[in-house]
């Protein structure tokens, strides 16, 4: 996989018994082992009261489960109580974050998309907790490729949570009735299969080929690019425009023109409209296909990205981080709580519950895990391209960085613009914002 240098040319560059005796489980580590043998709170000191802030970016009944985790940790814990406090999107998250940390007042601890690592931490806004995990298993058990997403400078500053990358749902009866037998497996047979998937009744079309989740498809659009080869952006500068980032958009062009995609959707409609049949392939979350293939009508099949030049993909979802200016009690049961939310036997019954990935190596190896993926295979088909994944996008001003990006895809689709000239302007306006960010903060 080529990395982006800014110093050389693009061109070269209800819960059920079981799931609460999981929860009783994991909450028997002692908080003095969670923390390397150092006591967690002084003798006779009050109980602490954190705040947790987190969004929900995939469909299904998320925010009951997270609510049922945090019940059980505060049964479980007299000195430590969470309260949930649901932000709503992921952007919308962030920004009530920002906001907090502008006032000195933000929560104890909070999920944001793993691209703000960047901006946190140029606030200061961000509790290093790495002695914190290399006197834990933290290290040891949790997939490089997820724990990257916390990292920066080789220091830790959260632990990964809800896991995702892009996967490619297929409704089985679809392929079988235009006479599909597997899954595409590269960029050739995706285009394949979906003008072989798509129906037209008129000028209307009665059934998408493809669609690619709108809302999140600059996510999914960075990990095409990764297919090609490149990773187009570092902390100081973007590379929209290079060669493997046009060809990527103009392979999704492509499809539009010729009728197989939709030149726009969003995030939950798309899901939606894959779960009613009006498309037959969808790029979405692996934190949707619990509900995706509990909704769905017909039969359901999931399959990795398929490769362009190389699998590749970009891992979403967000970690737990922990506020940095708060007292360090808090700080301590922040902690606490960050490290319970994502120990084996959580983590294990997350992944079954929603479809995000779990992150701990001994997760998957539990027995109730095990289990799982014996009865719906699907939920291992991200791995082999979450095996290669990366961080998305992390760079500073990433929001406003984010919505360049966003655009320049969608007026191309719209055919407003032509790729070559979108991707140029996109990069020209975000490293123009990266620039004036770094100078700030020099």
């Amino acid at each position: 996989m080529r990395r982006f240098n800014p110093s050389v040319s693009h061109a070269t560059s209800g819960v059920s018994s079981q799931r609460r005796q999981l929860l009783k489980t994991g909450a028997t580590v002692s908080a003095a082992a969670m923390l390397g043998g150092m006591p967690l709170f002084a003798s006779g000191q009050q109980q602490v009261k954190l705040a947790f802030m987190y969004p929900v970016g995939v469909s299904g009944d998320i925010n009951r489960l997270v609510s049922t985790m945090i019940s059980s940790f505060n049964a479980a814990h007299s000195d430590i109580q969470v309260e949930a406090i649901y932000a709503g999107s992921y952007d919308n998250t962030e920004q009530k974050v920002m906001t907090a940390l502008g006032v000195g007042d933000p929560p104890a601890t909070w999920v944001p998309i793993n691209s703000m690592l960047t901006t946190f931490l140029s606030m200061d806004a961000l509790e290093d907790v790495t002695a914190l995990a290399k006197a834990d298993d933290i290290f040891q058990d949790f997939l490089p490729g997820f724990l990257g997403t916390c990292m920066s400078d080789d220091k830790l500053y959260g632990l990964p949570f809800q896991c995702s990358t892009p996967v490619v749902y297929f409704n089985k009866a679809a392929f079988e009735k235009a006479g599909l037998k597997s899954a595409p497996r590269n960029w050739t047979e995706l285009e394949a299969a979906a003008k072989a998937l798509t129906v037209r009744q008129g000028d209307a079309t009665a059934q998408w080929g493809l669609t690619i989740g709108g809302g999140w498809h600059d996510w999914i659009f960075e990990s095409f690019v990764r297919q090609n080869g490149l990773v187009f952006w570092s902390k100081e500068k973007v590379a929209f425009d290079a060669p493997e980032s046009l060809n990527a958009l103009e392979f999704w062009l492509r499809m539009v023109k010729a009728g197989y995609m939709p030149s726009a959707s969003t995030w939950q409609s798309s899901a939606n409209d894959f779960m009613a049949g009006r498309t037959a392939m969808l790029y979405h979350s692996t934190g949707s296909m619990t509900n995706i293939l509990k909704s769905s009508s017909f039969p359901v099949g999931v399959a990795p990205m398929p490769k362009g030049k190389q699998i590749g993909s970009t891992m979403g979802g967000g970690p737990i981080l922990i506020a940095k200016k708060q007292p360090d009690a808090h700080k301590r049961a922040a902690w606490t709580f960050a490290r319970w939310m994502t120990n084996t036997a959580n983590q294990a019954q997350w992944c079954i519950d929603t479809g995000y990935l779990a992150a701990r190596k001994s997760s998957w190896e539990t027995p109730v895990l095990k289990a799982h993926v014996a009865k719906v295979p699907e939920s291992r088909s991200a791995f082999v391209t979450a095996e290669v994944a990366g961080a998305f996008l992390q760079v500073p001003g990433y929001h406003k960085v984010r919505t360049y990006l966003q655009s320049a895809i969608d007026r191309t689709l719209a055919g407003e613009v032509k790729p070559d000239v979108a991707l140029r302007e996109a990069t020209a306006k975000s490293n123009i914002e990266i620039q004036r960010l770094s100078r700030r903060r020099s």
